[in-house]
């Protein structure tokens, strides 16, 4: 069963005339081209996201922009082309058991305001209960408000750069109820909301959260592997700066989800293992630069500027906006590292580019509850997500991986 990561958003520096520019090393977003939309600047401090008012729809996004972006940034022009984005593991994740509360740790009450006593939804209706994307779900027992589940949590990744661990697998932090650090202040109407709305929204913002949790690891090991290899220091920078972004986008939406909760969240230990998984070459730095960084970053500025479009809630499009501009700004270093790497390692690394690219594809239509109350909250309904996801394959990453190849080439 193919199931797509969340978007995390998940992943993030400021681009530039060329590659490696010293001025692509400002900590700043860099400023937008000529057609993007305008994007608030954050504030300092904790993460107080906003107000409960309601904010008017955006104007639509463009996809051309954010191409047209990428390639000024590169400094190549738009060649015309010939008429993961879901990358999973191989093998097949193992079987997990969980107990959860119809009502949530977090003291969530059914809609009528009462104790939850309903049956526990088994199958996938129950998936929105689980800490993943998961499938294979079964119900093993009730007792009371208590839920146990027997499932398997997917292993594709297909939004933002997560830290990946030796077998491919992206690496996460399960999430705990704390009151440290990770969580500021915001405040979202969410007064209509049902109780299974809520859940929903509570998950997606948790699993983003985890993922640009996870991101921030990745960055650092993208860190290494640039240096293992000799790249400028300009990218170096980039990727510093990217990582403490990543920081602040965890922050942001461990902040969300507690805000809807009515509790605070924080991840636990990450898992990394003895040691980091290096590129054994080259040519594998840019096939996984390829995969997580300029097709996953590129989706998740993508997907979260199609969220900000609905979105109407402040304290949601404060995060939204925020997210869009870093993700972009990784795009864009992701990109720079490519055309780096396709100069130093030419046909070899051409020809692993291309195959990454070959194997991009629309993730199915995942199966969750889903209303239209939602998309005030910042979350796509799955039939839009996939629209957005073949809209930036066709539009964006096509062109701008072709036109890279050519200019590499020329």
């Amino acid at each position: 069963m193919n199931r797509s990561a969340d978007p995390s958003a998940g992943s993030p520096s400021a681009g530039s005339p060329s590659a490696v520019s010293p001025s692509a090393v400002s900590p700043s977003a860099g400023s937008p081209i000529e057609g993007s939309p305008a994007v608030e600047p954050p504030s300092e401090g904790p993460s107080s996201v906003g107000a409960s008012s309601v904010e008017p729809r955006v104007p639509a996004v463009d996809p051309s922009v954010l191409r047209r972006r990428l390639l000024l940034s590169l400094g190549v022009t738009l060649a015309p082309a010939p008429g993961c984005w879901v990358l999973c593991g191989d093998d097949e994740p193992p079987l997990q058991e969980a107990t959860v509360t119809l009502r949530g740790d977090t003291g969530l009450a059914s809609d009528n305001g009462s104790a939850a006593s309903e049956v526990c939804p088994d199958g996938d209706d129950a998936e929105y209960l689980l800490d993943c994307w998961a499938y294979d779900i079964k119900l093993l027992a009730q007792e009371g408000e208590r839920c146990t589940y027997e499932y398997r949590c997917s292993t594709c990744c297909g939004y933002g750069r997560p830290y990946l661990d030796e077998s491919g697998g992206p690496v996460t932090s399960q999430t705990v109820s704390t009151r440290t650090g990770w969580s500021g202040e915001a405040t979202p109407d969410d007064s209509a909301l049902t109780h299974v709305e809520r859940r929903v929204i509570i998950k997606h913002w948790l699993k983003n959260a985890q993922a640009e949790h996870s991101s921030v690891a990745g960055f650092h090991r993208f860190a290494l592997d640039l240096l293992a290899y000799g790249a400028p220091p300009e990218l170096l920078l980039r990727a510093q700066v990217a990582a403490g972004q990543e920081v602040r986008h965890a922050i942001d939406c461990f902040t969300l989800a507690g805000a809807y909760a009515g509790s605070n969240f924080s991840p636990a230990p990450m898992a990394l293992g003895a040691q980091a998984p290096i590129a054994g070459s080259l040519a594998e730095l840019a096939a996984w630069t390829a995969r997580d960084g300029a097709i996953g970053e590129t989706m998740a500025a993508h997907l979260a500027a199609r969220a900000l479009e609905q979105t109407r809630h402040p304290a949601v499009r404060r995060v939204l906006k925020r997210v869009v501009r870093d993700e972009t700004a990784h795009a864009e270093l992701a990109w720079a590292t490519l055309q780096w790497a396709l100069e130093i390692g030419g046909d070899a690394v051409a020809a692993v580019v291309r195959e990454v690219f070959a194997s991009i594809t629309a993730p199915e239509t995942r199966d969750e509850p889903w209303t239209p109350t939602l998309a005030a909250h910042g979350l796509l309904s799955p039939e839009e997500e996939v629209a957005a996801v073949r809209e930036c394959i066709d539009e964006v990453l096509g062109p701008v991986v072709h036109s890279l190849l050519v200019a590499a080439a020329a």
